[in-house]
């Protein structure tokens, strides 16, 4: 009886706690003061888009892999890790398209605001006009055109002003320009400033850099293709070579090798197109 007295007076080893596991921080978009604005910040891919990355990361890194290094084991796992990157690669591409898109299409809508006030409209008259200069321009579809028909369609049947409209617009588009125009028709609605002139400076500023950046885009034209013809260059030259690999523990050096040439083919390609990116 003692024995099992002893026994139960022992103290019980704590448990211990399992680790939980932190979830990623999840997007949270910013629709607006409407509730049904788009944020222009963050790029989510759709079902089917996310599909289509997925399929076309694993054929394209399977293909080049096979072709490089003629294995198949290796060639899934390196079509596994292209498809898992997929995805980045993808948004990262539609949010820039979206983002330049975007900007010309914001200066179009500076041309035509700038042509109203000219004329003597009022902001609301001036903002219509434009709603229906960007549907003729660019569609009905387009980013700026759906930005223009919330701002008139909340002004109209929510009451709300359109300064605030613009604030709003500006804090959703993540572009400078279009934070620094509203910025400014803010104060000049408040303060009774020259709107024709401050679109008008506007626009052309917001033009002269896009001016820029396609002279610039048309010089870097012909080495951003040299760099992609380069990038396929590799599997060219493995097709031509493979006649040459051998087996044992020749045939294993060249696989080394063609790693360590593939590691830094990788890195000068990586290197070409950040030099190539250029950024007004």
């Amino acid at each position: 009886m003692k024995k099992k007295d002893k026994q139960d007076t022992k103290p019980a080893k704590p448990k211990k706690e399992k680790k939980v596991k932190e979830k990623k921080p999840q997007v949270v978009e910013n629709h607006g003061i409407t509730g049904i604005g788009t944020d222009y910040t963050v790029y989510i891919l759709s079902r089917s888009q996310k599909l289509l990355a997925l399929a076309a990361g694993l054929l394209i890194g399977f293909v080049a892999s096979y072709i490089y290094l003629n294995n198949t084991i290796v060639s899934i796992l390196v079509g596994l890790v292209a498809a898992y990157k997929a995805p980045a690669i993808y948004t990262n591409i539609l949010f820039r398209k979206r983002q330049q898109d975007l900007r010309v299409q914001f200066r179009d809508m500076l041309e035509s605001l700038s042509n109203s006030y000219t004329v003597g409209m009022t902001a609301n008259r001036a903002f219509h006009a434009a709603y229906s200069d960007m549907t003729v321009e660019h569609g009905p579809d387009a980013w700026i055109t759906k930005e223009l028909q919330l701002i008139c369609s909340a002004h109209d049947n929510q009451g709300l002003e359109i300064k605030d409209m613009m604030n709003d617009f500006a804090q959703r588009s993540g572009i400078d320009d279009v934070r620094s125009f509203a910025g400014v028709f803010d104060v000049s609605s408040n303060l009774g400033g020259d709107i024709a002139k401050v679109v008008r400076e506007t626009r052309d500023m917001i033009g002269d850099k896009i001016e820029v950046e396609l002279e610039i885009q048309t010089i870097v034209t012909a080495q951003k293709n040299q760099l992609n013809i380069l990038a396929v260059m590799p599997l060219i030259m493995s097709l031509l070579t493979r006649t040459f690999e051998t087996g044992g523990g020749g045939g294993m050096i060249v696989v080394l090798l063609k790693l360590a040439a593939l590691g830094l083919f990788v890195f000068a390609y990586w290197m070409g197109t950040k030099i190539v990116d250029i950024k007004v």
